[in-house]
């Protein structure tokens, strides 16, 4: 996904515990938590990716809105996310 500039980068916080309800039960997972940066124009692309390479039948796919970011931040995320562009 950073590949094809879905998401500027890509953070893996693991393992988590997760505890839910599937299926009319409670169940617990072993699951790891990425963090993707990417804009609201990549979202929805960024998304199917994700489910498309996802084992889950419903994977959390989620936006949170970065409300605040220092300038300079912000503009590499969106700098990075562009279709085709390169260093």
């Amino acid at each position: 996904m950073v590949g094809q500039r879905l998401t500027a980068d890509c953070q893996i916080v693991s393992p988590i515990e997760s505890t839910y309800w599937w299926a009319g039960e409670i169940r617990r997972s072993e699951e790891w938590l990425l963090l993707m940066k990417t804009t609201a124009v990549r979202f929805e692309e960024l998304a199917r990716c994700v489910r498309g390479l996802h084992s889950y039948e419903v994977p959390q796919i989620v936006a949170v809105p970065l409300v605040a970011g220092t300038a300079d931040y912000m503009e590499w995320i969106r700098r990075e996310t562009i279709p085709g562009s390169g260093e």
